[in-house]
């Protein structure tokens, strides 16, 4: 026997339902899916998406690694949240951040493409030693 973490109504084994790694009961599950805050990871990966696309003149022709990384994380997690929400084990507000985060991540990944056509286009006409 459990009790719910955000009403403190017992729950029986049939009624119990898990969100965010803790028993809920149904009523609590779905006001939490309605307006229960945003993963942090995906809030935390916003704001790495725009960190990556802000350095990445930054770098001065060196490999953009950071922005690689960045566009990695970003196109993995937000997909692995979105699931998470599909499944409705998290917040719906959470899936207009992680599509957001997708699209930073895919900036990301788009910019170093264009970094590494760049570098091995002057690499190939013999521009760069």
């Amino acid at each position: 026997m459990a009790s719910c973490a955000r009403c403190g109504t017992f729950l029986c084994g049939d009624c119990t339902e898990v969100m965010d790694e803790a028993a809920h009961c149904a009523d609590c599950v779905a006001r939490l899916r309605l307006h229960g805050k945003p993963s942090r990871r995906v809030q935390g990966l916003i704001g790495l998406g725009i960190a990556g696309i802000l350095s990445f003149p930054l770098m001065c022709g060196l490999p953009p690694v950071f922005s690689l990384v960045v566009a990695a994380l970003g196109l993995w997690l937000p997909t692995r949240e979105l699931d998470r929400i599909r499944r409705g084990e998290g917040p719906l507000r959470g899936m207009r951040q992680a599509k957001v985060a997708r699209w930073l991540a895919g900036t990301n990944l788009l910019m170093v493409l264009l970094w590494l056509g760049v570098f091995l286009y002057s690499w190939y006409s013999g521009t760069v030693d």
